[in-house]
């Protein structure tokens, strides 16, 4: 039954996914947690359930929304009248640029896929056709976006962000502990699950081209600095029942064939429920 308008409601929680940061595992799990008729999935490629007609929605719709997730930059709580807040999974940014560019090679249906094969295109050239791309967690977190300046001001900016909209800011090298603590925020029951879309593989990259990473991403590097002090505050308040969660995590057991078989079948389903009610 849908809420009565005039009661309080909860907060929305915003999952802002930052490409490359385990985000796939993570939504997995957000699947199972909420209906997924009240999740809205934004997708920047897709002509319905985009930032642009999220913002067009009837304000009842938009208000009986519990969750909106994507890759999506800050500033959509303005858009949900019931109030919001925000979760997010930051990584070294060295490690999330590679994670990128072997993510490139591996799919061919990406846009840059055939320009990196065909041409020969290596990490120092992909990094120079990429500019706009770099410090992409704080342009993101800041909400000015890859068209947008970013110096100072923006680290800044994204810095106030994450200390006053954010209720966790997980880390993608912490993932079971970011997932536990995130549970123990939000009340959720943590599931069996394995991580996705995880290569295997990572590029041998010189020293001297490491450094020009992190050169381009030193605003990225300060802001990933500033969240794990985050993470770790937030992590000592919830000491007992983050350790507790994870405790219970080494008791769950893999499920068998049939059991994973429906499992999968419930999860793809869920999946499929979001995304329809996010385009309709």
């Amino acid at each position: 039954m849908p809420a009565d308008d005039t009661e309080p409601q909860e907060k929305a929680l915003i999952f802002l996914h930052i490409p490359k940061t385990a985000g796939t595992t993570l939504n997995r799990i957000i699947e199972s947690q909420y209906n997924p008729l009240t999740i809205f999935t934004l997708d920047p490629h897709r002509i319905r359930a985009t930032v642009e007609r999220f913002k067009t929605l009837p304000e009842k719709r938009r208000r009986r929304f519990r969750v909106v997730r994507g890759h999506l930059l800050y500033g959509i709580h303005d858009y949900l009248p019931q109030g919001a807040t925000y979760i997010t999974m930051l990584r070294d940014p060295v490690a999330r640029f590679l994670s990128s560019y072997s993510f490139i090679l591996r799919r061919p249906l990406h846009p840059l896929h055939w320009k990196l094969k065909e041409k020969g295109v290596g990490i120092e050239d992909f990094l120079r056709l990429t500019l706009r791309r770099q410090n992409l967690q704080c342009r993101v977190i800041a909400g000015v976006g890859e068209s947008g300046e970013c110096g100072k001001e923006t680290l800044d900016l994204a810095k106030k962000h994450l200390e006053r909209s954010f209720r966790v800011v997980g880390l993608c090298e912490r993932f079971a502990e970011s997932l536990a603590l995130i549970a123990a925020t939000f009340g959720w029951q943590i599931p069996y699950y394995e991580n996705r879309k995880v290569s295997k593989v990572r590029p041998t990259v010189e020293p001297a081209l490491i450094e020009m990473i992190k050169e381009h991403n030193r605003l990225d590097l300060d802001l990933y600095q500033f969240g794990k002090t985050l993470f770790e505050q937030e992590m000592s308040r919830n000491q007992s029942a983050v350790e507790k969660l994870l405790a219970n995590r080494t008791v769950i057991r893999k499920p068998g064939r049939l059991e994973n078989l429906r499992q999968s079948s419930v999860s793809v389903g869920r999946f499929a429920l979001s995304k329809i009610a996010s385009a309709i």
